[in-house]
């Protein structure tokens, strides 16, 4: 089974770093693994050592307009069967370039955000579409009625090794802020552009009840409009004072920044499946969430998570009731990795996509 990812993207992001865990899990279990990527970017990279076989192409200017043919004989020189497509923009590329190579491979399309691409025509070029929750795969169908039945859902996984506590520091960023270990610290990770500003109608309400709690954002500080409109409206309702900034960190403090907070708070409405999700529950902090988007088919019977039906004001009940009571946050915090290991591992999603792709390549017989 020979399969080649297509991903155009320029930075690393979420599409990128699930790539890196599934790649090499496809090797192991015998694939053929090549990936189309932009030169000179952390793709170009990422799988430097590893048997995972890379083709950096160029996309822009006059390079870009030939990118069709040598794509072409990537996949006819390789024997490229199936053709996994990462990100909309890259269907016109791949569809084009295996129609020149003469080699018929069977193209998918993995949908990882719900804001997808709105073209009937392009999604019709592809075989077949995968994607990682229930939410895209409704807003699909809503779009495109026709991709009913077509559409997989395979959930995203971690490498649940990562997460395991004896290894990771605690006390990470409560030291960096100079917080002490019984401040409540409650946590958003994301772009500004995530709905956190919705939160802060909940922040007022929690701090009549729990006047030292801490909310901290861990995002991008890059200058956008939703940063400038969560600072003004935070100095309005007079909280700002207990909202704290963290930029991006390396992946590899990840758990430990989770290991800090009593809560993880997701606010946004439209997430396609929220892996920072997964991972805080992996680590044992309980998450509470809109009752809405991608995240639900992670928290729905999930004994660590809560599910908010409703809006700021019910979102505050719930925090304000979790960070009062600590019998209850233990109770759900060694419920979380449990629920994590059987259902989001890094094993079983490679698995799933191996068999996957398998049913591409015997539909093509």
């Amino acid at each position: 089974m020979n399969i080649l990812f297509v991903n155009n993207f320029r930075y690393r992001g979420g599409g990128e770093e699930f790539l890196m865990e599934l790649l090499p899990g496809l090797v192991k279990k015998g694939a053929r693994v090549g990936i189309v990527c932009r030169p000179n970017t952390p793709l170009a990279t990422m799988f430097r050592d590893s048997p995972v076989e890379v083709f950096p192409v160029e996309k822009s200017g006059i390079a870009g307009l030939l990118s069709f043919f040598k794509i072409a004989g990537i996949i006819r020189n390789n024997n490229y069967d199936i053709i996994s497509i990462q990100r909309g923009h890259d269907i016109v590329q791949a569809w084009l370039a295996a129609l020149l190579s003469g080699a018929r491979p069977v193209l998918t399309y993995t949908v990882h955000v719900a804001d997808f691409i709105k073209s009937r025509f392009l999604l019709g070029r592809v075989h077949s579409i995968v994607t990682i929750s229930r939410h895209i795969v409704q807003k699909m169908e809503d779009f495109h009625p026709s991709l009913k039945g077509r559409i997989r859902i395979i959930h995203h996984g971690i490498d649940l090794a990562s997460f395991k506590l004896p290894g990771r520091q605690r006390g990470f960023i409560r030291k960096r802020f100079g917080l002490s270990p019984d401040t409540p610290l409650i946590s958003s990770s994301g772009s500004m552009w995530k709905n956190q500003i919705e939160f802060l109608d909940s922040l007022v309400e929690i701090r009549k009840q729990v006047p030292g709690v801490r909310y901290l954002l861990l995002t991008p500080m890059a200058d956008m409009p939703q940063l400038r409109e969560f600072r003004d409206r935070a100095a309005r309702l007079k909280v700002a004072d207990s909202v704290l900034w963290l930029d991006a960190i390396p992946k590899h403090d990840m758990p430990s920044y989770y290991a800090d907070l009593d809560l993880a708070i997701s606010t946004f409405r439209n997430e396609g499946f929220g892996i920072w999700v997964v991972e805080a529950l992996a680590m044992g902090t309980p998450v509470v969430a809109f009752d809405a988007g991608g995240v639900r088919d992670s928290l729905e019977g999930c004994p660590a998570g809560v599910l908010i039906k409703g809006g700021a004001k019910e979102m505050a009940v719930e925090v304000t009731r979790l960070l009062k009571d600590a019998s209850v946050r233990k109770k759900m915090s060694e419920a979380g990795p449990p629920w994590v290991s059987e259902r989001f591992s890094r094993e079983r999603m490679v698995d799933e996509y191996y068999r996957f792709f398998e049913s591409l390549g015997e539909g093509k017989g």
